[in-house]
């Protein structure tokens, strides 16, 4: 482990080093070098390619260094804890759970709002949702945007075309090791003993990702990630000497972890509900506006089921008072619904978070690294499981 120099550190290096007085053109040159890693030829428009380099190259130049933010007299003291509490996580989490460490996680970032916008999207008339695939991560469920008003256009755009979409803000991303990940200020801004629970858990949660990521399994990623900060928060304070923090971390998850489960037995029959209307559309060959017109009732129905199941306490908006559609539905598909394959992942080597981290990064190493992960978790702790790891894996030193 350690901080050594990474390939991303030596190009943001030398795309630093463009004079100051250079054109803004000639510096998105250099961002458009990078595109190759991220987006396959003639899967989006060169305005769209040109207003990410542009918003990457805004993020670059507001940057600081934490240390630098930590000696100015003029940062705030209560800032200049939670960066402290943020590079001893981000030191745990390099030196006990073999998170990859290099310049991630020194930077400091402070946009003022949201980091980026999501766009989600799904046809009217039909039940998917719009994927968009890029070389390096494969199919995705999202575009990002610095910019709202980017991400609206691109949403008019869609619909346009005959799409429902989704558009959220961001607090933070993770750009998976290709650049260097800052310290946003949005992962820090919550007061309080909680607040400095979950700078720990996020800073984990997003050095997960940089770690290892598996192509085209968006879901599998969330859930390691958020497993990753919540036992290593957890793991952090009580290593800290802090057990009421350490306590803190689980009573939080748990909490959390009540509100999915009850979230997800209202969500998959949800769901199911409206997979059906469209399958019976489909089969009876209804015309377009027959399937929007009714589909309003579908959703109607599906609001009052809601805010029945969830009359009180933390509710999605979107959900409980609308307007409801399918790229609303569809988004919430993808990230919430329940799964224990996780907890068998890490029961698999006996509860030790860095072996349970380098199972990700060999699934990352191996084509068939998704369908790996699910055959070790149904299998548990057979001895017959094909391939099984030990208990105690070989660590990386990625």
């Amino acid at each position: 482990m350690g901080d050594g120099i990474t390939a991303a550190d030596r190009l943001e290096s030398r795309l630093a080093a463009v004079p100051r007085g250079a054109s803004l053109l000639r510096r998105s040159w250099a961002w458009l070098a990078l595109l190759p890693l991220v987006a396959e030829s003639g899967c989006f428009s060169a305005r769209y390619l040109g207003q990410q380099a542009l918003g990457q190259f805004h993020l670059l130049r507001i940057r600081r260094h934490v240390d630098d933010v930590l000696a100015d007299p003029a940062t705030p003291p209560a800032l200049r804890e939670r960066l402290q509490l943020a590079l001893e996580a981000r030191q745990f989490g390099i030196e006990v759970l073999g998170l990859r460490g290099g310049a991630e996680f020194k930077r400091f970032v402070d946009t003022g709002g949201p980091v980026a916008y999501n766009l989600t999207a799904a046809p009217r008339s039909a039940w998917r949702i719009l994927r968009w695939r890029f070389p390096l991560v494969g199919a995705v469920p999202y575009l990002g945007f610095f910019e709202r008003r980017d991400a609206q256009q691109q949403a008019r755009k869609l619909e346009a075309r005959g799409y429902d979409v989704y558009v959220r803000p961001v607090g933070a991303y993770s750009t998976l090791g290709y650049l260097i990940s800052p310290i946003y200020a949005s992962m820090l801004d919550h007061p309080g003993p909680e607040g400095e629970v979950q700078t720990v858990e996020v800073i984990l949660h997003e050095m997960a990702h940089s770690t290892a990521y598996l192509r085209s399994a968006s879901e599998l990623n969330e859930s390691y990630a958020t497993l990753v900060g919540v036992e290593g928060a957890a793991q952090f304070f009580r290593q800290r000497g802090s057990a009421a923090q350490s306590a803190m971390v689980h009573q939080l998850a748990q909490a959390e972890e009540e509100r999915h489960r009850a979230f997800s037995a209202w969500l998959e029959p949800a769901l199911k509900e409206a997979a059906a209307y469209y399958e019976q559309a489909n089969r009876e060959h209804w015309p377009v506006p027959e399937i929007e017109r009714r589909r309003s009732e579908l959703f109607t129905k599906l609001q009052a089921s809601y805010r029945a199941a969830f009359p009180t306490g933390p509710r999605y908006r979107r959900l409980a008072e609308g307007p409801l559609n399918n790229a609303v539905l569809l988004s919430f598909s993808v990230y919430h619904r329940s799964s224990d394959l996780q907890q068998r992942l890490l029961a698999l080597v006996d509860g030790d978070l860095a072996a349970y981290i380098d199972l990700y990064r060999q699934a990352e190493k191996r084509s068939d690294g998704v369908k790996w992960l699910r055959q070790l978790a149904a299998a548990g702790d057979s001895e017959d499981a094909d391939e099984a790891p030990a208990k105690r894996a070989p660590r990386s030193n990625g």
